[in-house]
């Protein structure tokens, strides 16, 4: 196998992707890819897939982005909603209060804060905090 990155093409309508045996993204050759390479097609979103022999899996890096935009997101209805609570304290009903107390609005920006990199089940959206119901 070389090391010589003049080989690699980024792109080209002769581009050729493959993966090693492991399923791993090695990069697009238009000519003489690395031994023992496989052929995929098509290439994946993100670099960081592997080939699950056939199709992409799941990119940590979109899932990461993903999660960090829902969780700031989140930040500003969790916001809203605490003060949506300080207006019914002061006996006005906002119209798109949703279910649940101040205390467990408090709770769950506290644990959407958290929910970052080194949070367990993150960026799995399946670990998501729940909002009060």
């Amino acid at each position: 196998m070389s090391n010589d990155l003049s080989e690699v093409q980024i792109a080209g309508d002769a581009t050729i992707h493959y993966v090693d045996d492991a399923g791993r993204y090695m990069g697009g050759w238009d000519v003489n890819p690395p031994d023992g390479a496989i052929e995929v097609d098509p290439p994946p979103a993100y670099a960081d897939q592997i080939w699950q022999f056939p199709g992409w899996g799941p990119s940590l890096i979109a899932m990461r982005a993903a999660e960090d935009l829902w969780r700031e997101a989140e930040l500003i209805v969790i916001a809203n909603q605490l003060d949506a609570l300080e207006e019914v304290f002061a006996g006005e009903i906002p119209a798109d209060i949703l279910p649940g107390t101040r205390a467990q609005w408090l709770a769950h920006r506290g644990k959407t804060r958290n929910w970052k990199e080194g949070a367990e089940g993150y960026p799995n959206l399946m670990g998501r905090p729940v909002r009060p119901s």
